[in-house]
């Protein structure tokens, strides 16, 4: 059901004008923009695509770990619902590669918590936040967030934050040595490692179509906030530090937008990984089936209404 879904929310892409060159993405993104001819459609579907699979992977994260305390899909219909709020959502932009890495390395963060040799999953989420940071560049501001996360779920231990560190630098020993080999190091590698980052570098003006999918994400994050003791009511231990987690994250997604050159609204995609859990969580916990379906509704509507009239 997640498929006609998403084609409803994600419609406008097929008969108007989205944006599919995105400029700003680091190494990754732009091998991928090299191979692949993106006309507009084939940038439409192919994202179309990639948000389903982020979504699946997010309902089998928000099952596995018990975070509603029954199983629903309710994290992968969110998950498409906050990732399709800005028409320049629709297209394939770095943001959206990146955030299936961002996943991953969540994936094996909430892994960690009372294992006895958790080093695989430290390792595995730096490798993926590396991967994550060279297709979209601001996400290498995510390296300090998995540091973080690993103080949040257990003792603070210097060798669990060597082995994260030792996941993230393999894939950027490996691309540096690829590009020493071919004798590139200096006209490449380190350009593609600096040339994403830019204080304050908006690549649009702020105008009312830019505001409205802001305001929609600032109302779900501040009622998020406000449901914050539901969210942690009749939850383990392991599930509450997961979910400070995933605060943590909604922190590191806002604040990654101020360093990101010509950064735009397609950034904010981040945020749905967050987002639809939390959001997940809270309307399994609604006792009104009415008022889920209203408030569903309202989502619902919000964003054809915006892409069709008010862009």
């Amino acid at each position: 059901m997640l498929i006609p879904y998403a084609l409803l929310l994600r419609s406008y892409g097929f008969s108007n004008t989205i944006q599919t060159d995105f400029d700003n993405g680091g190494l990754l993104a732009d091998s991928v923009y090299e191979t692949i001819n993106l006309g507009q459609l084939t940038s439409f579907i192919i994202a179309f695509i990639l948000l389903f699979i982020q979504a699946v992977f997010l309902i089998v994260l928000s099952n596995q770990h018990k975070f509603s305390g029954e199983n629903n899909l309710y994290t992968g219909v969110f998950y498409v619902l906050t990732g399709s709020i800005s028409i320049y959502h629709l297209g394939l932009s770095p943001a959206l590669l990146a955030n299936t890495f961002l996943i991953l390395a969540l994936m094996n963060l909430f892994q960690i918590f009372k294992e006895k040799e958790p080093s695989g999953h430290h390792f595995g989420a730096g490798f993926w936040l590396s991967l994550a940071g060279l297709t979209y560049g601001s996400y290498s501001f995510f390296l300090l967030f998995g540091l973080l996360a690993i103080n949040v779920l257990r003792a603070f231990n210097i060798k669990e934050m060597a082995q994260l560190l030792a996941g993230y630098v393999v894939p950027l020993f490996l691309l540096f040595t690829y590009f020493f080999a071919i004798g590139d190091t200096q006209e490449s590698f380190f350009p593609y490692l600096t040339s994403s980052f830019g204080l304050l570098n908006w690549r649009n003006s702020i105008d009312l179509p830019t505001l409205i999918p802001f305001a929609i994400l600032a109302c779900i994050i501040i009622g998020i906030i406000v449901n914050y003791n539901l969210l942690m009511e009749k939850q383990v231990m392991k599930a509450r530090k997961n979910i400070n987690i995933l605060f943590l994250f909604i922190l590191f997604g806002i604040l990654s937008f101020f360093i990101q050159s010509g950064v735009w609204l397609e950034h904010f995609i981040v945020l749905s990984i967050p987002l639809s859990i939390l959001l997940s969580i809270i309307f399994t916990r609604m006792k009104s089936t009415l008022w889920k379906e209203v408030w569903h509704l309202l989502l619902f509507l919000t964003i054809p209404i915006t892409h069709y009239f008010l862009t």
